[in-house]
Parts: structure tokens; sequence; C-alpha cells
């Protein structure tokens, strides 16, 4: 006789005030992994500082958590018609949960009135670009970013139409 093991089912939820310690934790985490290399040892280490809780923000404020179980596994957010960010776990990754955070992310941005929405991650963050190209994100721009100690990226930007219904 077996014993099934129900599986946590994906919740894609608003951010509250109390979600804000877990969004750094995971942002910090997942920064630190993006930006080695493209970055000073000084600075990739010194970010959770300051550099974080400014980048997460306030998740209640447009902001999306993906949960499995009691897991926080995804954090997504936007400002007016553009996707700030989207942050997965590193297990966590290529099972949906971007997807799904995209998608409300999306809706946040189509229930304002936008026709449009934006995107942009750094040259360097290829999983980034893929995972936007791959849902037919169009590179519309790139930008020149300092990354300081003399380092600097193209901050890419990409445009997706939404359609109304």
């Amino acid at each position: 006789m077996s014993n099934v093991i129900t599986m946590p089912r994906l919740i894609i939820r608003p951010g509250t005030d109390a979600d804000r310690d877990a969004v750094v934790a995971l942002v910090s985490e997942i920064w630190r992994e993006t930006y080695a290399g493209h970055l000073s040892p000084e600075a990739v280490t010194s970010a959770d500082a300051g550099h974080i809780p400014d980048l997460v923000g306030n998740p209640a404020e447009q902001g999306w958590i993906a949960t499995l179980g009691e897991r926080l596994v995804g954090y997504a957010s936007v400002t007016a018609n553009c996707v700030d960010q989207i942050w997965i776990s590193a297990g966590m990754r290529r099972r949906g949960i971007g997807s799904a955070l995209l998608g409300q992310a999306i809706e946040g941005i189509r229930e304002r009135g936008f026709a449009f929405a934006q995107a942009g991650c750094e040259d360097f963050n290829r999983p980034a670009r893929q995972f936007l190209e791959a849902r037919g994100w169009r590179l519309i721009d790139t930008q020149p970013q300092p990354l300081g100690g003399g380092r600097s990226c193209n901050a890419l930007v990409f445009s997706s139409a939404l359609s109304h219904s």
C-alpha cells in the first residue's frame, strides 16, 4: 500500500507589507547569483544593505508573490506599464512560475488601460532575455548602463502589445 503525497499548489497572490522581508531575502539570493561576475565582489556582497530593499520596494504596491505551499518561490512587480521585476528561486525555474507571474503582471497593466507593456534586463542575463523572447516580446531598444567599478553593460528594453478583452 502506498500513500499519495499531495504536492503543494502554486499560488499567485498580491504581495503584502508582511511579505517584504521574505521577498528581500529571495531577491538577495537570486541577485547575487545573477550579478556575480558582472559586478565587483564587494558590490555583490554589499547589495543587501540598501540596494535590494530599494529594488524590492513595497510588495503591497503592484507586487505579486508566488508560493508553493508555505514556500516563497517568486516575486513580480510593475510600475505603470513596465514589468519591473520577475525573480524566481533557482530550483524552481522552468516550472511555469515565471509565466504565471508575468501573466499576473500583464493583467495588472492591462487593467490600467495600457496598449503595450515593457520589460527589461541586462544584456548578460541570457535566461531573462530568452524568457521574454520565447513569449513574443520584441527588443525595441538598448541603453548603456553603468554597473560601477568601471564596468558597464547594455540594458535591453522589450515591448509586448496587450490585447484587451
